[in-house]
């Protein structure tokens, strides 16, 4: 089904007079011209109905559901409870706002289906006039269209990982609602790849299995989702995806516990490389996050097989709606806008954060630093925790590194060292810093690269003259690299070669080399 822009929507808000579940009867007419492609949809864009058609005249009557309870908007901030319902339609018709009838809202039981994950479950606000080949969306604000008599309640947020989720807050607003009977479907894998301490079979698996006992505590039921694909990378050996391990952690764990798991991971990946790159870029915002065709792609598959697999409220709540997901219209790409082909992933940033939301970096001496970082695109606006004063581990040091100075040599993989896993997160980073000569040989004896090891002082100093140096003139000692680095203003208090090197000392510095460079 085609689908183009369709303008501005309408909305109507009514207040509650308190948390929890409503159910919302919206009464939907014609009008004296009729209404067609009209989307109905609740909270933060959550699409409740698609693609209905009313003739001149005709009503229609859409019965939902709504959990109303706390949502963390913004790390650093509380909480807030908006005591609020919200309804917006988005359709062709020549008023909107005739369009809906009446809104009847009452307080009533029903199973509520809480979802925690990243950006790619998170729900996505739209720009006016509102075009879905540029808009982010997600699986976890679509889903409502499938399923009649359940309420959601969406917590995913971006840039979160199975740690940040329960630690920054999120965790706690779904732990004082839930209740017997609901459902917490959890999707995570896209940012916990990128720390070392949350690996796939590991600290992750153990985060899941946390998750999956705290919500049967409270007499509800985990569904875990496997990580979707990125647009996938091929080498000589074909295709292949960065969270293959994730996904098998997910299976193992949910064979373990007796969970059910939804391969979200399988299906994209193999869909993606049996359709290809050029028709990917249709359906993505760049190489990671989908467009609203690509959320509805991914939301349609996850809804089947919750009803295939016989998972409960799922299964006895699913509706007759089985309209095909919306066919990208290409033609709605702005001529200056390069493919999402090209885009490499980058945070989906807030456009109301209001201060440096790190609760652990306020008033310590690289504060300024790190706010600088933030808005220069290095750190994550999303976690409330930074931990400061952990050592930089050096297999996750060259991603931050690759973000403040992107200019690399990228060449196949050779696997120069033995300790590095080909298709990890780390690998790409870790190669191109060796192609580019970045790396000194004494810092990797016996052919280890020691990606868990933390970076020393002497290694990152080395690392940032090096990439001052024109490419095929960085073979400069140690002793070198430190003295320039002196003249240069790039050692930090408290520097030692053989110490390691903090979180906080390692970004400021690299804000300092951004300067120089």
């Amino acid at each position: 089904m085609d689908h183009g822009i369709l303008g501005s929507p309408f909305r109507y808000s009514a207040d509650v007079p308190r948390k929890g579940v409503y159910r919302v009867i919206v009464t939907l007419s014609g009008g004296g011209a009729g209404v067609r492609n009209l989307n109905l949809y609740t909270g933060r864009r959550n699409l409740v109905r698609r693609d209905m058609e009313l003739a001149p005249g005709e009503t229609r009557t859409v019965t939902f559901y709504s959990h109303v309870c706390e949502y963390l908007p913004v790390v650093g901030e509380p909480a807030r409870l908006k005591l609020n319902i919200d309804v917006a339609l988005l359709g062709e018709a020549e008023c909107l706002a005739d369009c809906l009838s009446s809104v009847e809202i009452e307080e009533a039981e029903a199973p509520t289906v809480f979802i925690g994950g990243d950006s790619l479950v998170a729900d996505y606000k739209a720009e006016y006039p509102y075009n879905p080949l540029m808009s982010f969306g997600s699986w976890g604000q679509n889903l409502p269209q499938y399923f009649e008599g359940l309420a959601f309640c969406n917590q995913a947020h971006g840039g979160l990982t199975t740690n940040c989720f329960h630690q920054d807050g999120h965790w706690n607003i779904v732990r004082d609602n839930i209740r017997p009977g609901d459902v917490f479907m959890l999707q995570f894998g896209h940012n916990d790849q990128k720390r070392r301490n949350l690996k796939a079979f590991d600290q992750y698996a153990s985060n899941l299995r946390w998750y999956i006992s705290e919500v049967r505590k409270r007499g509800a039921y985990p569904v875990i989702v496997t990580s979707m694909s990125r647009i996938p990378g091929k080498d000589e050996d074909g295709w292949y995806d960065l969270l293959e391990d994730y996904e098998i952690s997910c299976l193992r764990v949910g064979r373990e516990c007796h969970v059910p798991v939804i391969n979200l991971h399988e299906y994209s990946f193999r869909l993606f490389c049996e359709k290809g790159v050029d028709w990917c870029k249709d359906y993505f915002m760049d190489v990671t996050h989908t467009n609203d065709y690509g959320a509805l792609l991914m939301t349609r598959f996850i809804a089947g097989e919750l009803v295939r697999l016989g998972v409960e409220p799922f299964a006895s709540h699913r509706n007759d709606f089985d309209e095909e997901p919306w066919t990208p219209d290409a033609s709605l790409r702005p001529q200056d806008d390069i493919s999402s082909t090209e885009k490499e992933e980058k945070p989906v940033l807030p456009h109301d954060l209001p201060k440096f939301p790190y609760a652990d970096c306020q008033g310590i001496r690289q504060e300024q630093r790190l706010k600088e970082a933030m808005w220069k695109g290095l750190l994550d606006p999303y976690i409330l925790y930074f931990h400061p004063f952990d050592v930089m581990p050096r297999g996750q040091f060259w991603y931050l590194f690759f973000k403040a100075m992107p200019e690399r040599v990228s060449k196949p993989w050779s696997a120069v060292y033995c300790d590095v896993y080909r298709y990890e997160w780390d690998a790409g980073n870790i190669q191109a810093a060796y192609d580019s000569g970045l790396i000194d040989a004494s810092t990797t004896p016996d052919g280890r690269f020691r990606p868990d090891d933390a970076l020393t002082g002497g290694e990152f100093v080395s690392v940032m003259v090096r990439s001052l140096h024109p490419l095929g003139e960085r073979e400069i000692s140690m002793e070198d690299c430190e003295r320039e680095a002196g003249e240069l203003g790039l050692l930090w208090e408290g520097y030692a070669a053989e110490k390691p090197v903090n979180r906080a000392d390692c970004t400021a510095a690299l804000v300092e080399l951004m300067k120089l460079a």
